[in-house]
């Protein structure tokens, strides 16, 4: 694709392939078929419950069927039930109150970076206002991240991110393998920048994502992948330059950019 290397000078560095992590399939959206596991009925009964909560089948301030009708309802003990009431409440869904019985939590109280909270209101959102909130999430991450990697990048580092930008433009027309490349070249960034803890909420939360109906619509025609190169570019010099403010801006600028995009074909396709 022309318009990118130039700008660089093309050397077409080999790559190293691309970690397990990344290239394996990211989270499986099905519900778990709890009477079909028997070995894992409290998981199973904890993830049905937050589905219940989450959708409102079961409202804030309501309260929970006793403990009787849970052991019916799903046909488990009373010792599962509670033990699967005490991830509940460790989740910040419901809370347990001897002599009071156990009361739903509204959503305010519910811990979003539980992969199973967090997954369970991905799914059940129409709106997009959580894709709203984790995009604002990512961008002031990456964006922090990239500032620290500016400041501290070395040669080396710069070598591999700029053999990734080559390898990403020759996927330009691979659809699903430049997906899987740009997750590669941001979590490098990430890195390389030092910032463990950001880094690990953003790999917690991404794929997460990424498994949602909404968000699967990325990268699906080529534009997509020229957009997004741009973008990866425009990072690539400022962090070559070791422009902290200027890293920031581009990262920031490439990620909402593309979500309002994507954000739109979403809602179109809801109609």
């Amino acid at each position: 694709m022309e318009g990118f290397s130039p700008a660089l000078g093309r050397r077409d560095w080999p790559l190293a392939p691309l970690p397990t992590s990344m290239t394996s399939p990211l989270v499986d959206s099905a519900p778990i078929p709890w009477r079909r596991r028997p070995a894992r009925l409290g998981e199973a009964v904890v993830a049905s419950l937050t589905d219940r909560i989450v959708t409102g089948q079961l409202p804030p301030g309501s309260p929970l069927p006793a403990e009787p009708v849970l052991c019916q309802d799903y046909g488990v003990s009373r010792s599962v039930i509670r033990e699967s009431l005490k991830l509940l409440e460790e989740k910040g869904l419901l809370v347990v109150k001897q002599g009071h019985g156990t009361t739903i939590l509204p959503p305010e109280n519910w811990n979003l970076l539980d992969p199973m909270v967090l997954k369970t209101v991905i799914s059940s959102d129409n709106t997009l206002a959580i894709f709203d909130d984790l995009i604002d999430v990512r961008a002031a991450l990456e964006s922090q991240m990239a500032q620290r990697t500016a400041t501290k990048i070395t040669d080396a580092q710069l070598d591999e991110l700029h053999s990734q930008i080559m390898k990403l433009e020759r996927m330009l027309d691979d659809l699903d393998g430049y997906t899987e490349g740009d997750l590669y070249y941001h979590d490098t960034i990430s890195r390389f920048s030092g910032h463990q803890l950001a880094r690990s909420i953003l790999r917690s939360v991404q794929p997460l994502a990424l498994s949602s109906t909404y968000y699967s619509r990325t990268h699906r025609v080529p534009e997509d992948n020229i957009r997004s190169h741009r973008g990866h570019v425009a990072i690539y010099k400022q962090l070559a330059k070791r422009d902290p403010e200027g890293a920031a801006r581009a990262v920031n600028a490439h990620i909402l950019t593309s979500w309002e995009i994507y954000k739109n074909r979403a809602r179109a396709s809801l109609g």
